[in-house]
C-alpha cells in the first residue's frame, strides 16, 4: 500500500479537524458566506460559477459542507468549499437570502495543541496540504494540476524539514492526485522549462498538457520563436506544431536508406554477338528500417552484323530481358514503399509506373 500523506497529519491540528469529522465528533455549522475567508492557499480557477449557483439553486442549497478553521472574531478560514462560497455569494447578491448560510465542519485546533511557532508552521503546512487532498473531486483545468503536483512538492518539501517522510516524492504526489508518477514528471517539466508566456496560455486554456509539455522541451529561445509564430497562425495550437519547432537533434532518426549504385560495367562483348548474365537478383530486408540493394542492370550492348533470321529472336530476348529488369525494380520499389519513417521518395507510385511499363512492353 502506497504511502499517505493524510497519516503524516496526525496529531497535528487541521488533520484532527479532519478526522474528527470522519468520526463525527467535528462540529457542522451553519455559517453566513459573508464570513467565511478565502484560504491564501487557495489556487484553484474558480470556473463556471454561475452553472453551479443554478445547481444549488435546483437543489435547495449547499449539500455538501465545506471545511474550515476558526480566525477568531466570528471569521472562519476556508480550507475546502470556495465555488460553493461564490456561488452561494452570488444567490446572496441576487436579494435571494435562503442561501446566506452555508454548512461548514469546523474544528478548532487550538484545544489540542499548545500554540508555538513550530506548531503554526506545522498547522499551516497541513492546512495547505488538505486545500489540495479535499479537493481532489472538483473539475480541475490542466492548469489546476500543474499548480497542484507544483504546491504538493513544495509544501512536503517544508514537511521534511519537521519530520521523516518515507518514498520518492513524485510518487508520493502521484498517489495523492490520483495519476502516475511519469504524469507528475510532465506537470515539472511544465513548470520548470515552459516560458512565462505560454504558462499563460496554459492557464487561459489556450493549449493542453499535452502541447505545453512538448514546449517546455525546447530551448527557451525556441520556445519564444515558436510562441510569435504560433499566435499568428490563429488557430488552435497542435502537437504538430510544436513538433515542427524541435531542433533537428531532437528529432527522431529517420529510418536509413541506401540508395541504388550503378554497378560497373564489366561485361565484354564482340561485335555481331555478345552473352549475356542473368539479371542479378534482389536481395531485401523485410522493412525494419534497412534496405539492401540491388546493383542496376547492365545495359546491353549494341548488337552489329547480326544475321537478319536472328534478329527477330534477339529482340524477343531482350524485351524479356528488359521486362525481367523492371520486374525486379518494381519489386524494389514495393519494397521501399513499405519502409515506414522518413519517406520522401513516392515509391508505391513508381511501382505502379514499372509495371505500366512492363505490361506496355509485353503487348
Amino acid at each position: 500500500m502506497g504511502f499517505d500523506i493524510m497519516s503524516l497529519q496526525k496529531g497535528r491540528g487541521t488533520v484532527q479537524a479532519r478526522s474528527r469529522a470522519d468520526e463525527g465528533r467535528a462540529v457542522l455549522k451553519y455559517i453566513d458566506v459573508e464570513d467565511l475567508v478565502p484560504s491564501e492557499d487557495n489556487f484553484y480557477s474558480m470556473s463556471a460559477i454561475d452553472e453551479l449557483a443554478g445547481l444549488i439553486e435546483l437543489s435547495g442549497g449547499v449539500k455538501q459542507p465545506g471545511l474550515v478553521v476558526p480566525l477568531g472574531g466570528g471569521k472562519y478560514k476556508l480550507l475546502s468549499g470556495h465555488r460553493r462560497r461564490l456561488a452561494s455569494l452570488q444567490l446572496v447578491k441576487q436579494g435571494k437570502e435562503a442561501y446566506r448560510k452555508m454548512p461548514c465542519m469546523v474544528e478548532d485546533a487550538g484545544r489540542d495543541m499548545e500554540r508555538d511557532a513550530e506548531a503554526d508552521e506545522l498547522r499551516a503546512i497541513d492546512e495547505a496540504i488538505l486545500l489540495i487532498t479535499t479537493n481532489g473531486q472538483r473539475e480541475k483545468t490542466d492548469w489546476d494540476k500543474v499548480q497542484e503536483a507544483t504546491r504538493l512538492r513544495a509544501l512536503l518539501e517544508k514537511k521534511r524539514r519537521f519530520e521523516k517522510i518515507p518514498g520518492e516524492t513524485r510518487k508520493l504526489i502521484a498517489e495523492q492526485l490520483g495519476t502516475t508518477p511519469a504524469q507528475v514528471g510532465r506537470y515539472d517539466s511544465i513548470e520548470k522549462h515552459l516560458i512565462p508566456t505560454l504558462k499563460g496560455w496554459l492557464e487561459k486554456e489556450k493549449i493542453g498538457i499535452s502541447v505545453a509539455y512538448e514546449l517546455s522541451m525546447l530551448p527557451e529561445e525556441v520556445q519564444e520563436h515558436a510562441a510569435a509564430a504560433l499566435w499568428s497562425k490563429g488557430t488552435p495550437v497542435t502537437l504538430e506544431d510544436v513538433r515542427k519547432w524541435k531542433p533537428a537533434e531532437r528529432e527522431q532518426p529517420k529510418t536509413e536508406r541506401t540508395e541504388p549504385k550503378p554497378a560497373e560495367d564489366s561485361q565484354e562483348y564482340k561485335p555481331g554477338a555478345y552473352v549475356r548474365t542473368e539479371p542479378t537478383k534482389m536481395t531485401t530486408v523485410p522493412p525494419d528500417g534497412k534496405i539492401v540493394d540491388f546493383p542496376a542492370p547492365v545495359s546491353p550492348p549494341p548488337v552489329e552484323d547480326a544475321p537478319p533470321e536472328e534478329t527477330g529472336r534477339e529482340q524477343e530476348k531482350d524485351i524479356e530481358w528488359a521486362a525481367l529488369m523492371l520486374k525486379t525494380l518494381r519489386n524494389y520499389c514495393e519494397t521501399m514503399a513499405a519502409v515506414k519513417g522518413g519517406q520522401t521518395v513516392p515509391w508505391a507510385e513508381y511501382a505502379e509506373a514499372v509495371g505500366i511499363a512492363i505490361a506496355a512492353l509485353r503487348k
